[in-house]
């Protein structure tokens, strides 16, 4: 079994075996947590293997060019992206489970809503590294998620349960807290009751407590990185 701490540059490339499924990631990248919901969810056997982002190994960099997380290998093939891979997963495994629709037009109205969460990553880094323009960060996040009030129209995105959009655009709901109490960035439940509600039934959904950390360990991290030095072994030792 490879073991869940971090693989930095100089480090051995751990053995993998034939037909074995391994996924590159790091244990706090919002993007590598959607692809590890959907090994989650689907219970698709494979192996972890997380890396240094800051000092990344030269055998990742041959699987993945540009250093990204995440990235998936079997037999020597290698795809990155992470709604790629998610998109991969789902249909690769257990299709009959689908996260995706099977309907072109509902699959388009999903891939609309989850692009849209892109426009959380900007206005969340600046509120995060307290860079100059925080007041606009700040409108432009509380808009982002006055989109998901408006477009969340059941229990879940997906209806009574959750699908693609629920579990691609929860990682960045997931580190709201850490917002809340590095940047003092304010996520009621009197403007959005409604997605409110829905974070809390995320917070209970098995897949979404399979791949989360607690606000504590969120934002340990989070001061390590602004430090400069990122601990991505948190809670490992």
């Amino acid at each position: 079994m490879v073991t869940e701490k971090t693989f930095t540059a100089g480090s051995e490339f751990p053995a993998l075996a034939k037909g074995t499924l391994r996924h590159y990631s790091m244990r706090f990248c919002p993007y590598a947590q959607r692809s590890r919901l959907v090994l989650a969810y689907k219970k698709i056997p494979h192996e972890l293997v997380n890396v240094d982002l800051k000092d990344k190994p030269d055998w990742f960099l041959a699987r993945s060019a540009q250093g990204k997380v995440p990235c998936i290998e079997v037999d020597g093939k290698c795809l990155v992206e992470s709604l790629i891979i998610s998109e991969y997963l789902d249909e690769a495994y257990e299709p009959k489970n689908a996260l995706f629709s099977k309907d072109p037009w509902t699959k388009a109205e999903q891939k609309i809503l989850i692009e849209q969460s892109t426009e959380m990553t900007g206005p969340f880094y600046t509120l995060l590294r307290n860079s100059e323009g925080q007041k606009e960060a700040t409108e432009k996040l509380a808009n982002f998620l006055r989109k998901y009030e408006k477009n969340l129209k059941g229990d879940f995105f997906g209806g009574d349960h959750p699908d693609a959009v629920d579990y691609m655009i929860w990682p960045w709901f997931e580190r709201l807290g850490v917002l809340s109490e590095q940047a003092g960035f304010d996520f009621s439940a009197s403007e959005f009751p409604l997605i409110t509600a829905w974070w809390n039934r995320m917070v209970a959904d098995e897949t979404v407590k399979a791949t989360m950390f607690d606000q504590s360990t969120h934002t340990a991290f989070v001061r390590s990185f602004l430090a400069g030095k990122p601990n991505y072994d948190i809670g490992l030792d």
